[in-house]
């Protein structure tokens, strides 16, 4: 079941860089932060059945990179939001 578990993980890490590198999806989507939840998420869990520490910091910091340019996407949506509409504006 952790096996299982595990490869979810890495079909979702997978699925979210073909995506980007071959279905043209923008990395600040929701689909390509889900997709990068996901995957780490899962091999954490199959961690609990048989830890390895490597894989363990590399997973918990590719979460923390991933909610930080989440974050950073985030902050930023209003200024792009306020451009495009006075870009609009002075049409």
């Amino acid at each position: 079941m952790y096996d299982l578990i595990g490869l979810i993980g890495v079909v979702a890490y997978l699925a979210a860089y073909f995506g980007v590198q071959l279905m043209g999806w923008s990395p600040e989507s929701q689909r390509y932060f889900a997709l990068n939840v996901l995957g780490p998420a899962c091999i954490l869990v199959s961690l609990v059945h048989s830890f390895n520490l490597a894989s363990f910091v590399t997973q918990c910091t590719w979460l923390l990179v991933t909610f930080f340019g989440w974050w950073r996407a985030w902050r930023r949506r209003p200024a792009r939001a306020l451009a495009a509409l006075q870009s609009a504006g002075r049409r």
